[in-house]
């Protein structure tokens, strides 16, 4: 019972050491995604700065748009309201989803407190596991580590840090590339 116990704690560690690899390729690639976008990354001035270029008179904006979201990553602490992390998990789902597995996620659900579902119905990295075997459901969460990661990372980039993200497979019988990532935002 004790081989059993450290084989279940060495796939723990891997898992973790997985987990933070996705992490940081996450936060890295979120930075140059949101770098030229009106949503802003890491490195963008904080919301109480201001945020006009050239004379205070003109008026005109860092992002060229009228009201860009600007979103403070790299450590700060910066509390956003609910529509404002509604956006940033919308440009996870679409720019950087799109730019890892050149699909968008396929459904996004929201209770507008927090709590965000991201389904993805063909995940690619999971589409030649076996349905119904026992050893490909431990493949498929071993699998999941990695993009978990990359969503903590880039959530963490776009400012809301410490956010709590767990993933699940949706199996149902015929395939296992469904899986769901559910993010908790504290």
């Amino acid at each position: 019972k004790s081989k059993e116990a450290a084989a279940v704690m060495a796939a723990e560690r891997s898992a973790a050491r997985i987990e933070r690899m996705g992490y940081d390729v996450g936060y890295r690639l979120c930075e140059r995604l949101a770098q030229h976008r009106p949503l802003l990354g890491p490195g963008s001035p904080s919301p109480e700065a201001d945020n006009t270029v050239g004379t205070p008179t003109d008026g005109a904006n860092i992002a060229g748009g009228n009201n860009p979201i600007i979103m403070g990553g790299g450590g700060h602490n910066t509390t956003m309201d609910a529509k404002t992390q509604l956006e940033a998990v919308k440009f996870l789902c679409k720019e950087f989803w799109t730019e890892v597995f050149r699909k968008q996620i396929d459904k996004l659900q929201t209770n507008h407190r927090g709590v965000f579902v991201l389904k993805d119905l063909e995940l690619k990295w999971l589409r030649r596991l076996p349905p119904d075997e026992e050893s490909a459901r431990v493949g498929a969460i071993r699998i999941l580590a990695f993009p978990c990661g990359l969503i903590r990372g880039a959530l963490a980039c776009l400012g809301l840090n410490g956010a709590v993200v767990s993933c699940d497979f949706l199996a149902d019988g015929r395939t296992m590339a469904s899986c769901s990532f559910n993010i908790k935002v504290k």
